[in-house]
């Protein structure tokens, strides 16, 4: 079975030979900057006894590395290859020493991420502030059109036959909750849903004409791509940011909206969405939206176990991530993690539905022996064959 095979068919839960893994693309990647007292990437590319690795590309809100080498994703079996498309770079602002990143929204870099700086739209009273919002995409700006995508997917192609292709949908289009919150303040976002729905209901519908970059990049490539990504972290620990009501209310038709661009020009395409926490009570939800894959799996937010999932969603939605970065990977041993493995493993073959990887990207307090360890374990027992012999 191919790469590009087995990472499908797990999807699809038609039993794949093995796990598939994944590693390096958006939240299951690993971080990397200057400003970090400890290079996690830079540590794992020596590590490994890779000198001569590229400089890490890292974006601006998250600092994950973009650009991980093709041998480490060899040694440790990745099953997929990610492309990203064509968008504005982020800015430096010299004066206020924050970086400007999706739709004007700021930040700064606080500990491994970029925490916002401030929140341009923060202020906005009227439904007019936020439809004359300067920060909106042109969509007659040719960055939007994306030039010279298909040929860099063909080549990828080329270059990867044997493996899945996936791409990220840009921030400008792709995360429903993500950019509000950072373009007004998490609160403020939450509090107009409640109390001032003409101002949620009218970001929300703005940013969704945004839907034009989404249909330049798959017109381009959606026939070549068997992943797509997008976002919407609405969890906490303990449970969803609103009520289940208050979401099928406000939030689902925006989900159901990207969603359906996605598979309006990329129908055969499996679509991953990013909601940190605690999103059980939303599964059954985006699975009738046509979702196909939730990730990330935090193993230690409520319900969202690797059993639970199995037993309650296991045939209706795929799962990616569940790897634990809070506790296992940077306070486990080494034999705990293959242990940890192991046990995942045992809970997801050999029907499938489960894509491993990190249950967030991996961050300083995680070290190379450990990584090493997790993605070691995954290649051992991803066949589940050892199972039978317990």
């Amino acid at each position: 079975m191919t790469s590009r095979e087995r990472y499908l068919k797990a999807i699809e839960r038609s039993g794949p030979d093995r796990v598939p893994i994944d590693f390096g693309a958006m939240c299951w990647s690993i971080v990397d900057s200057p400003h970090m007292e400890k290079r996690p990437y830079k540590n794992l590319c020596k590590y490994l006894g890779i000198k001569d690795y590229a400089e890490p590309s890292c974006e601006p809100m998250m600092f994950e590395v973009g650009n991980v080498d093709e041998r480490v994703l060899q040694r440790f079996g990745v099953d997929i290859r990610f492309m990203y498309p064509h968008g504005k770079p982020a800015l430096y602002d010299f004066q206020g020493g924050a970086v400007v990143g999706p739709l004007g929204a700021r930040f700064k870099a606080v500990g491994y991420y970029g925490d916002p700086d401030r929140y341009p739209m923060r202020d906005f009273t009227t439904v007019e502030e936020i439809e004359h919002y300067p920060g909106w995409p042109d969509p007659n700006d040719p960055v939007w059109k994306q030039e010279g995508l298909r040929e860099e997917a063909l080549a990828l192609r080329k270059k990867f036959p044997d493996h899945a292709l996936g791409i990220e949908m840009p921030m400008e289009y792709s995360a429903i909750m993500d950019i509000h919150g950072v373009l007004f303040g998490l609160d403020r976002a939450l509090y107009h849903m409640k109390n001032r729905p003409d101002l949620f209901h009218a970001y929300q519908n703005r940013y969704a004409r945004n839907a034009f970059i989404v249909d330049n990049i798959l017109r381009a490539v959606g026939d070549i791509v068997d992943v797509v990504v997008c976002y919407n972290d609405f969890g906490t620990n303990q449970a969803l940011f609103t009520s289940h009501d208050d979401y099928v209310k406000h939030v689902k038709p925006y989900e159901a909206m990207l969603i359906s661009h996605i598979k309006r020009h990329a129908p055969n395409v499996k679509v991953i969405m990013h909601s940190c926490g605690s999103i059980v009570n939303v599964i059954k939800d985006r699975a009738e939206l046509g979702l196909d894959v939730q990730n990330p799996i935090q193993p230690l937010a409520k319900n969202m176990n690797a059993e639970y999932l199995k037993e309650h969603f296991g045939d209706i939605m795929s799962f990616h991530g569940g790897i634990d970065i809070q506790r296992l990977l940077p306070f486990g041993t080494p034999a705990e993690i293959r242990k940890e493995i192991k046990r995942l493993i045992k809970i997801w073959m050999p029907t499938g539905g489960w894509i491993a990887a990190s249950s967030h990207n991996l961050q300083p307090d995680t070290s190379p022996e450990k990584i090493v360890a997790m993605f070691d374990a995954l290649q051992e027992f991803g066949d589940g064959k050892f199972v039978s012999e317990i």
